[in-house]
């Protein structure tokens, strides 16, 4: 499962929340960890938890029609490996070049 980490501005009224309550309830696997509401501002902040990657754009959909900026970050997973480094090699100068050393 995939989470995501979403925000987006929503009006701060009743109808708003319930908007996205209903945004939210149209991708019946979607689980949100992190409830809205609480804030008193216009930006929710929500971690949503996708059992298929591929019902992302399905939820993105749906929540572009409650706010036109919606922002999505992958929320890393704790039993993920980190990312490998980047190897960095050492530059040096060839005849007035510069060349990677090996």
């Amino acid at each position: 499962m995939a989470q995501w980490r979403i925000r987006l501005a929503v009006p701060d009224d009743p109808g708003g929340l319930q908007a996205l309550r209903g945004a939210l309830a149209a991708v019946p696997s979607a689980q949100v960890l992190d409830p809205p509401g609480g804030a008193a501002s216009s930006a929710r902040d929500l971690v949503v938890d996708l059992r298929e990657d591929s019902l992302l754009g399905d939820l993105l959909r749906t929540l572009h029609e409650i706010s036109p900026q919606v922002f999505v970050s992958r929320v890393p997973c704790a039993e993920q490996a980190p990312a490998p480094g980047i190897r960095v090699r050492r530059l040096r100068r060839l005849r007035g070049t510069v060349s990677a050393a090996g």
